[in-house]
């Protein structure tokens, strides 16, 4: 054997595993890809620390703030334009804190909005998931059923639900998610249909494992991309939803601290005090375009077009 091979063999023998030469293969995982494509989209990591923000602000509201949003009341200070003493951003019409009704009444939308994705999100890939595995019969009646709730126009049904069951913060989430699980059932279907017939479910079936184990520890986990995206798009949707339904009175209850409830005392002072009106309403465009630009950075992340 020459000198050159022999130098040859040596370094392939001393070469760690996952090297080749001097040259070292990226070692990496699926979910480190995703935080990585992530971090790479600008306007998703500037739409994250918007909503740390914000969660953090309404989260720790009683540090941010000395004014209770309902107890604390004082016409002799009602509708104080933003910057007055003692004011940040003014007094509504009862002479309260609005910066601290901001406060608080974040607490309120974003829970509510986390609510509702948490109610959709569960019983849409539940359904998802068996009609699209079992197909045949089940698939009909679910789809049918699905199909159904989705030829209703959105805000009508809540609505109706809504005068049914009562005005509360409760009822609006439960109107919600009564409206919302379709996209998720619809969503999931489409992706089970797309990996029940792979090869790694093909073996799970052959070594004998049940239909409940092969959905939940082998479908359901290749399917969580759009599903976590889809859910991020819901929490924005759902505080959206939920402040429309509180502005026409369907809501919580008209002390209670909550951006909606805000938006609708604000609108009898249009064209005197805007601010009434304007603050409210930027804390839910803000909140609900932090959550569509991190949507958008989830749907590139869990792109595999986008791997490189």
């Amino acid at each position: 054997m020459s000198e050159e091979k022999k130098k040859e063999n040596l370094q392939q023998t001393n070469t760690p595993s996952g090297e080749i030469g001097i040259e070292a293969l990226p070692v990496t995982t699926y979910w480190a890809d995703v935080v990585r494509r992530f971090r790479k989209n600008k306007i998703a990591v500037v739409g994250l620390i918007m909503l740390t923000i914000i969660i953090v602000l309404c989260a720790g509201a009683p540090l941010f703030t000395d004014y209770d949003p309902i107890v604390d009341m004082n016409l002799l200070d009602k509708l104080q334009p933003p910057g007055s003493e003692g004011h940040m951003l003014g007094t509504d019409h009862l002479g309260r804190d609005i910066w601290s009704r901001l406060l608080y009444g974040g607490r309120t939308s974003v829970l509510t909005g986390l609510s509702v994705a948490l109610i959709t999100a569960v019983v849409g890939v539940v359904i998802g998931l068996f009609s699209g595995y079992f197909g045949g019969i089940v698939e009909m009646i679910l789809m049918r059923l699905t199909d159904i709730m989705m030829s209703f126009p959105f805000l009508i049904v809540a609505i109706a639900i809504m005068a049914a069951l009562g005005s509360s913060q409760r009822n609006i989430i439960l109107a919600l998610a009564i409206v919302g699980w379709p996209r998720f059932a619809r969503l999931t279907r489409g992706q089970v249909l797309a990996v029940k017939s792979s090869e790694y479910v093909e073996s799970a079936r052959v070594a004998g494992f049940g239909n409940l184990r092969i959905i939940f520890n082998h479908i359901l986990p290749n399917c969580m991309g759009p599903i976590i995206i889809q859910a991020t798009l819901a929490v924005g949707s759902a505080i959206l939803s939920a402040a429309s339904l509180t502005y026409l009175g369907l809501g919580a209850d008209a002390s209670a601290p909550d951006w909606g409830v805000m938006l609708s005392q604000g609108r009898n002072y249009l064209q005197s005090d805007a601010y009434l009106t304007i603050i409210p309403g930027l804390a839910i465009s803000i909140t609900v375009l932090a959550m569509n630009w991190i949507g958008d950075g989830l749907r590139d992340a869990f792109d595999p077009k986008m791997r490189k």
